[in-house]
């Protein structure tokens, strides 16, 4: 996958995608492969948006217990059935636990109640070939098994606990490149640093979006028939120009999400704690805890919502209340995430329901498409029903839509067990088997790729610092074929480098000698994209 933005401005593309986070990644993905000619577009890089603020959960629907929606269960079902299929190195199962008190709400006979149900709701959940992907019924524990599970919450008023399996993403950030990189192999052209800043029209009808690379200085036209709005919580700043009439498509509110990623205070069960009225969930994941999600009302442009330290300390202290033996202080935290969501309401306190999918035609703007969303899990549905939108609209009578059963980028995997056991076990290779099992994890059935690159050159087998496992190869990899343009992008996102909190300085540093010499990047740039990167770990004072 490379950058190639001549193909972008000379090619009259089916769709164009403008958004590259995962509701752009997935549509992408399925209009390719039903076989449009599709361009994908991003402003900064792949998912570095709001989609990389992420508790990595893949829900199963259990928050529509609360609501007693069986359709909305049923898709999250089948939702996290297929991403457990297609992704199989990155989805895997995780268990939760939440405790039950003698309220009306969630004493156990309630609680035990709402999960039979969803156990009947969720019947087909492990119609999966790969038996290691197959999730558990839910079941009551007694209060002593939940307060070993959940040693941290307060103890006051427990009854026990039910425990359920949803699934956890390894890294979703690999998830949506994943996405991409299939939808590339399906020819797509897909290039991030591209900015809209216009649109290009005849008459009323959108033909277009006037961009300018942020990676170099040109700028230029791409073309598409049907251009999709996929921005987010840039849609605001896109579509100020359009009519002030025109306001589907955009979200009524923004909502700012937070997440927090933590020292260790979890093990192999993902914790539910009380926060006032609500639950907070600490999850495990990769040797840290990920703890979220807060959600404030916002009322700024959109985009990248500024974070404080007052707002950090506010969520915080919910955390505190949540999960009061954890002591947690804020030199814990390793990591902030925010985000924007779309809301339902003006001041941002609901966030939206369901997906919103869009033809501007009724608007009197044709040629413009919008596609909005909440959830990673529904992604790949929201884009089914968007690329059918999108077909009807082009007149295109296409294949039915495979995403569904088709894996992604290094998903061809029958049993995932089975596979890591047989790539950590492999005693042919020089690769040490920890890397090699950290490899599988991460790049699937294509990890041979970069075990071969790390055979052939040994010096690219050195990892990045005596703190830092990931290897020189592994930044080598993530730059000549994945699109890495910032050191940002292969620290946060391609590989694990950073993800789980700052890597320290001297993996920063020679992560960026590495990315400089693929790059030609000079001693001032390599200074330049470490402080950039130093930028993630800070929230404004």
């Amino acid at each position: 996958m490379t950058r190639d933005l001549r193909a972008l401005a000379d090619t009259q593309f089916d769709l164009l995608v403008v958004g590259a986070g995962i509701y752009g990644a997935t549509l992408a993905w399925d209009a390719a492969q039903r076989g449009l000619a599709v361009a994908l577009i991003d402003r900064g890089d792949f998912g570095g948006g709001t989609s990389a603020n992420s508790l990595k959960t893949v829900h199963g629907g259990v928050r529509a217990l609360q609501s007693g929606n069986a359709s909305e269960m049923r898709l999250f079902v089948r939702e996290r059935r297929a991403l457990s299929r297609i992704a199989p190195h990155l989805v895997h199962p995780l268990p939760f636990v939440v405790p039950t008190y003698s309220g009306l709400t969630q004493n156990p006979v309630v609680m035990r109640t709402g999960f039979g149900l969803y156990d009947l709701v969720a019947h087909d959940r492990n119609d999966l070939p790969d038996p290691s992907k197959h999730l558990p019924r839910s079941r009551l524990v007694s209060r002593d098994d939940c307060l070993a599970l959940s040693p941290h919450i307060d103890p006051a008023g427990v009854t026990g606990g039910i425990v359920w399996h949803d699934c956890q993403m390894y890294s979703s950030d690999r998830v949506l490149l994943s996405f991409i990189q299939s939808a590339a192999e399906a020819g797509a052209v897909a290039a991030n640093y591209v900015e809209a800043t216009g649109w290009v029209r005849e008459a009323e009808r959108i033909i277009g979006v006037q961009v300018e690379d942020r990676a170099g200085a040109a700028r230029f036209e791409v073309r598409g028939t049907l251009v999709v709005n996929a921005a987010g919580p840039w849609s605001r700043t896109l579509m100020a120009d359009l009519p002030p009439a025109l306001t589907a498509g955009r979200p009524p509110g923004l909502s700012k999400a937070m997440n927090l990623v933590t020292r260790s205070i979890t093990t192999d069960h993902a914790v539910g704690g009380m926060a006032g009225s609500r639950f907070l969930f600490a999850a495990p994941w990769r040797g840290v805890s990920i703890v979220g999600t807060s959600h404030d009302p916002f009322d700024g442009p959109g985009g990248s919502p500024p974070v404080g330290e007052r707002d950090v300390a506010t969520f915080l202290q919910e955390v505190k209340t949540a999960f009061p033996g954890a002591a947690l202080q804020r030199s814990d935290v390793r990591l902030v995430h925010r985000g924007l969501l779309p809301a339902d309401d003006d001041a941002g306190h609901d966030l939206l329901k369901e997906s919103l999918v869009h033809d501007h035609r009724a608007d009197g703007v044709p040629g413009l498409m919008s596609v909005l969303g909440v959830r990673y899990t529904t992604a790949r549905a929201t884009a089914e029903q968007a690329t059918d939108l999108a077909c009807s609209i082009l007149g295109r009578t296409t294949p039915p839509c495979r995403t569904a059963t088709t894996p992604i980028g290094g998903g061809s995997i029958p049993n995932w067990d089975v596979f890591l056991r047989d790539a950590v076990a492999e005693r042919t290779s020089p690769v040490q088997a920890e890397v090699r099992g950290r490899l599988a994890r991460t790049y699937g059935s294509k990890q041979a790729v970069i075990t071969r690159t790390l055979e052939q050159d040994r010096s690219l087998a050195a990892p990045l610092s005596d703190r830092c496992a990931v290897t020189k190869g592994e930044l080598v990899h993530a730059t000549r074929h994945e699109m890495a343009v910032r050191l940002s992008d292969a620290v946060l996102r391609r590989t694990e480098a950073g993800s789980d909190g700052h890597p320290g300085t001297v993996a920063l540093d020679t992560a960026a000698q590495v990315m400089g010499d693929e790059l030609g990047w000079t001693a001032a740039d390599r200074v330049r994209e470490v402080a950039d990167v130093e930028r993630a770990y800070r929230v404004d004072p």
